[in-house]
Parts: structure tokens; C-alpha cells; sequence
């Protein structure tokens, strides 16, 4: 595991030097039968004035947001490609913080920061158990939620989670699913199902078709739940002959790999499909190459119609993503502050519209297009194909990272 930020940014300086994708005008955002359009024109100042306006036309009055008079820095650390940094920035300048923000694209990374202090943060954004075993662990801190009065506005269905179900250390921050991303010019066939990167004894699988265009991610959770449902097993097991069948899996599964990734690389290279055009990934990610998002302007038409995102036949893994303050936090009333920000409705709307990640305190604001595009709102009647994973002991997770460690480095 890497220890430290993948990247970071400060207030007022851009995280990317160019846009990944080229997208020329505006784009129409229906809401509540108004159109209204949102681009950043240049400067976060515009898109302040368009949140004002979304607020006035769908009847959203914001809700004054508790501040202290001594803070005046954040850190926070999250993944990449997962808010309107254009709206962060804007936010920490008329409040006078000095925002440092650092990205992680895998929880190996994240876990391994927060546990071994090589950084401190006064907020982060970590998956469901993960964020269980943390706080298990010692690492993470009580929220106080009378001091995060938007929480009202999380919807029911999003609170007391099965991993925290007092909200005693989490506040939902985003959810979704872990499947297969494709470019469709290159697998007219389409995929289908786990089969189709696992099967490498079948020459006529898609992963034997498609040899060295196929990657996998680097994430450990996810690889090893992946190959475990495939396989019919638990996708926490920590069974050593069950583990062993998994790492044996995807060691016969490397050799017809392009490799192991992260977002940052997938979500640039399917659209092109030079080096390869199926990534094992994100729903939300998926959907941001299909509607060419970034993370400062919004963007509702689809531009890369051509890129798929499938949740296997088998099942797979559905996650949870959660705001949580780190035991060390030295700015927890900034920290507060900042999840009280994003939990009104109509940021969170924004978020999920510039990201397609769905933002659950601002669904009903979100348009048509998006609410019903099941790549960013996973379908009801998938449910019962979803796999929630369980909080794993520090033994558990020794053991499961020793046949990760395995497959890395066969």
C-alpha cells in the first residue's frame, strides 16, 4: 500500500492544468419544469449566482450554516473525480478557510494514511465498513449530528446504515455499485457478466478475445470481491482455501490483463480504447465519461453514448461512500461546517449533476435525465443482486491482504 495523498489542490488553484475532455456550450438542466443553464462562464462567481438561482426556482431557502470564529483551515481528503470543485472552492473563500484538499483512488491507500498518521485531515470520505473498522480501531471520532442540522435532509432510507446504524461516526456522502465499464466499438458482443473476465480457460470468452485490453482494478476490497462472487463465495471470506482459489483466479487472469489501474486512468483512456476499452469500475465514474463531466463545469447531455456500464449478472459489490472526522482532526468545527454545506439540497443536487454520483440529500432536485439514467441510480429491482460487505477485524484483513499481496506481486 502507498501512504500519502495522490494529489492535492489548495484554494484557487486548479487541479487539473487542462480538461480531460473537450465539450463545447452549455447544457439544459431541467428542474422542477424550469430550464436554467450551468457552466462555470469562466469563474466559480457564476456558478455561486447559479446556485442562488436553482434555489429560488425549486423553492429552497438555504439553512444558515453554524460557524466558529477561529477556524480558518480545512484538510480534507477524498477521492478523486468526487465533487464540484468549482462550488469547494467557493464555499471555503466566503468563509475564510484555507482549504487544502488531497485525493486517494483506492481504500488500500486511504486506510493506510489514516491508521498510520502519514497525513492528517479534519474530514474524509471512506466506504462503509471500512469506516466501521476505523472507528472500531480507535481512528475516527463521534459525529455530533446537532451540529450538522442539514442532516434532516438525508433521506430516511440513508440513515442508520447497516455498518453505523446510530449514525454514531458516519454521514452518508454518496453510494453505488462496483461493475464493468466498456467502450461498445471495440466489444460490439457487449459483457455481461463476471464470466467474461474470469473464464480464461473458454478461447472464446471476452477476456481471451480481448486479451491486453482488459484491466482490473487496484483496489483490493473490490478485485477480491469480485473474483469471490464469481467464484460463489462469501466476498469477505477469510477462509485460506478460499482465498487461495481467488488469488489463483486472478493470477491466471493477469496474463491476459493490460493491467491493474485507477480512476484517474480508466476514466481518460475508455473513450479512446488505444491501450485497452474494459475496466473493472465505478458506476458513477462510468457515467462521467458517458456525460463527459467535470469537476468544475456541468454538463447534462450524454457525449459518449458508446460507453457502457453493466453490474454483472452474478452480482456485485454495493458500497456506501461516508464523511468522517479522523481522530487527530485539529479543525473539527470546519469540518462540521463544511458537511452542513453539503448536505443542503440544492448543493448536493449540483454535486450529483457535475459528478453523476448520486448526492442523497439533493435527489429530488436532480432532472429527469439523471434521476433515471440507472448507471448513476442503481436500479430497485437489482437489488437483490447486491452484495454490502461486513467489517473485517485488523486479523481478518492481515489475513485477506497476504493473498492480495500474492496476486500484486506474481
Amino acid at each position: 500500500m502507498s501512504e500519502g495523498p495522490d494529489e492535492s489542490i489548495e484554494v484557487g488553484k486548479g487541479r487539473r492544468n487542462f480538461l480531460r475532455i473537450a465539450v463545447t456550450g452549455a447544457a439544459a438542466l431541467a428542474v422542477g419544469g424550469v430550464v436554467g443553464f450551468y457552466s462555470r462562464e469562466g469563474e466559480v462567481s457564476s456558478l455561486r449566482k447559479k446556485v442562488e438561482e436553482l434555489s429560488s426556482k425549486v423553492g429552497v431557502s438555504p439553512t444558515p450554516t453554524p460557524t466558529s470564529p477561529a477556524p480558518k483551515n480545512l484538510n480534507i481528503y477524498n477521492w478523486t473525480w468526487y465533487a464540484n470543485l468549482a462550488l469547494v472552492e467557493d464555499w471555503a473563500k466566503e468563509n475564510d478557510i484555507h482549504l487544502v484538499y488531497d485525493f486517494f483512488e483506492d481504500l488500500d491507500t486511504a486506510i493506510s494514511t489514516i491508521t498510520t498518521g502519514a497525513a492528517q485531515y479534519d474530514l474524509t470520505v471512506i466506504s462503509d465498513n471500512e469506516a466501521k473498522e476505523l472507528y472500531d480501531g480507535g481512528y475516527l471520532m463521534d459525529i455530533d449530528l446537532d451540529k450538522i442540522p442539514n442532516f434532516e435532509n438525508v433521506p430516511d432510507e440513508f440513515k442508520g446504515l447497516p455498518f453505523d446504524p446510530d449514525n454514531k461516526f458516519s454521514v452518508i456522502y454518496s453510494y453505488g455499485t462496483t461493475g464493468i465499464g466498456f467502450n461498445s466499438d471495440f466489444v460490439p458482443e457487449g459483457v455481461k457478466a463476471w464470466a467474461d473476465l474470469f473464464d480464461v480457460d473458454n478461447p472464446d470468452s471476452v477476456i481471451r478475445r480481448h486479451a491486453g485490453k482488459v484491466t482490473m482494478m487496484r483496489d483490493s476490497t473490490e478485485t477480491l470481491s469480485a473474483a469471490a462472487i464469481y467464484l460463489g463465495y462469501d466476498i469477505d471470506t477469510t477462509k485460506e482455501s478460499e482465498l487461495q482459489d481467488i488469488a489463483n483466479l486472478l493470477i491466471a487472469q493477469k496474463q491476459y490483463l493490460y493491467g491493474y489501474v485507477q480512476t484517474e486512468d480508466y476514466m481518460n483512456e475508455l473513450p479512446v480504447g488505444q491501450r485497452y476499452y474494459i475496466s473493472h469500475a465505478w458506476n458513477g465514474d462510468i457515467a462521467g465519461i458517458v456525460y463527459a463531466s467535470d469537476e468544475y463545469k456541468v454538463y447534462i447531455a450524454k457525449y459518449y453514448d458508446n460507453v457502457k456500464y453493466v453490474v454483472p449478472e452474478e452480482g456485485a459489490l454495493v458500497w456506501y461512500d461516508n464523511f468522517v472526522i479522523p481522530k487527530n482532526a485539529k479543525n473539527v468545527d470546519a469540518a462540521y461546517e463544511y458537511i452542513n454545506w453539503f448536505l443542503e439540497p440544492v448543493i448536493s443536487a449540483i454535486h450529483t449533476i457535475t459528478i453523476k454520483y448520486p448526492y442523497p440529500a439533493g435527489l429530488k432536485y436532480v432532472p429527469e435525465e439523471i434521476k433515471e439514467d440507472p448507471m448513476i441510480f442503481t436500479p430497485s429491482d437489482l437489488a437483490d443482486k447486491l452484495y454490502l460487505g461486513r467489517a473485517l477485524s485488523p486479523e481478518e484483513r492481515a489475513i485477506r491482504e497476504q493473498y492480495w499481496n500474492m496476486v500484486m506481486t506474481a
